[in-house]
């Protein structure tokens, strides 16, 4: 009866998908909004837009002062940009050869564990308002994973995100593991999701997919691609301090008691090069010198390192000789990932092998898809197997899906939920440390 309820609110959210397919600018001039993660998300919150006007600003209070009468102000940095310019964006249907202002503004200092409300102020008007909640010290609290939305036509990935919203008790982190959209530089894809009421009131945090690079549609039977993620870099101003060649793209930050590590696959055909090798050295330096001020460690990638699609199994043999070695030697709790449209769950590994007791292993999550683009897994990947303890099969099933994770002092709750509320997957994570 409980999933009942939930089908209730999958049904009534269906309606966020009317009206939101529209290209902006539009109403009020200011869109795109987002908060992000800071690297330390207990003090600080990045608010980033878009807007027509030059002249704006963020107005935050504590959500106790809901009629703003004591707000901070904030200036955001702001500068005029256009994909007019950029190699492979050809028509002006594609994204941002409308030129606007892309704005970022870091509200800081603020108090831990305290819900925040905030506004932005354009050219005369006034967005609506918004809330989100900072981090703290907390060993007890839960937090929402998605992976490949995909493309703005699909009706499950809107009101997948409010029901998981729902079951989850509105929590206040969220996370993608990459292709948020279909094609990156076509901006109603964007406007579909950041715009949807469904998409506000997180604190958000994603890994950029292959995705992220498509400058366009399929021009001569190929998707052109951009060199680096440039609509993706100019909708979420994530943390500065990622690897050098992939910066925005590559970061981490803390969310009360876990360390959050994300990593940029890069695009549709690149498995191995100079990014990965720069993040591989970046990781490993990072986490070593993090070491000891953390519980947990959680990173989410889009490509899997455990291919399970017939498509793209070769990308998880490539990047398993990198990767492996930095995980283990790390102590990786979670890895989440997407990109192959079929759901995989490893047993917990030490390397490549199964582990000989879940607080030494790591777990290989890779969701397959909260939109509806599915495939059949590769044979080679059988639940049981030597590797994986869980294996769906979305495409014969048509199944999406979502994770609540839930996170205390001594281990954390992974409940994976398809778009009817059911329960597909749940399996729990010791602390290591």
């Amino acid at each position: 009866m409980k999933h009942l309820k939930y089908l209730g609110i999958f049904c009534a959210l269906l309606f966020f998908r009317a009206g939101v397919l529209q290209a902006q600018p539009a109403g009020n001039g200011i869109y795109h909004i987002v908060a992000t993660v800071c690297e330390d998300a207990s003090t600080g919150v990045t608010v980033n837009y878009h807007c027509e006007s030059g002249d704006s600003y963020v107005l935050y209070t504590p959500a106790t002062d809901a009629a703003f009468t004591r707000p901070v102000k904030v200036s955001p940095v702001c500068r005029r940009w256009s994909t007019a310019d950029i190699p492979n964006t050809f028509t002006p249907s594609t994204f941002y050869t409308h030129e606007r202002f892309v704005c970022h503004a870091t509200l800081s200092p603020l108090s831990p564990d305290t819900d925040y409300l905030f506004k932005i102020v354009a050219g005369g008007t006034e967005s609506e308002v918004r809330s989100f909640r900072t981090a703290g010290t907390k060993e007890d609290w839960n937090f929402v994973a998605f992976t490949d939305f995909q493309h703005r036509l699909n009706p499950i990935t809107l009101p997948l995100i409010g029901l998981i919203k729902a079951i989850a008790g509105n929590p206040p982190l969220m996370l993608c593991s990459g292709d948020m959209i279909d094609v990156a530089g076509d901006e109603e894809e964007w406007t579909w999701l950041l715009d949807s009421p469904v998409f506000k009131d997180f604190v958000y945090a994603a890994s950029p997919g292959d995705h992220a690079y498509w400058a366009n549609w399929k021009v001569n039977g190929t998707y052109p691609q951009y060199d680096f993620a440039y609509t993706f870099n100019n909708l979420f101003h994530f943390p500065g301090n990622g690897a050098p060649e992939s910066k925005n793209t590559s970061y981490y930050f803390y969310y009360n008691n876990i360390l959050f590590v994300a990593l940029d696959m890069n695009n549709s055909d690149i498995a191995s090069g100079p990014r990965f090798t720069d993040q591989a050295e970046w990781f490993d330096e990072t986490i070593t010198r993090l070491a000891g001020t953390y519980r947990y460690l959680v990173v989410f990638e889009h490509k899997s390192v455990f291919g399970s699609s017939l498509i793209d199994a070769a990308v998880g043999r490539a990047l398993r000789p990198l990767w492996f070695p930095l995980f283990q030697k790390h102590r990786v709790d979670l890895v989440l990932s997407g990109h192959d449209h079929v759901y995989s769950r490893t047993y917990p590994l030490d390397g490549d092998r199964r582990a000989a007791d879940a607080s030494s292993g790591t777990y290989y999550l890779d969701m397959g898809s909260s939109g509806d683009k599915w495939r059949n897994p590769d044979e080679s990947v059988r639940e049981g197997d030597a590797l994986h303890e869980r294996v769906f099969d979305l495409k014969t099933d048509r199944l999406s899906c979502a994770a609540d994770i839930q996170v205390h002092d001594t281990f954390m709750k992974v409940t994976v939920y398809n778009q009817y509320g059911q329960i597909m997957d749940g399996f729990i994570v010791p602390a290591k440390r």
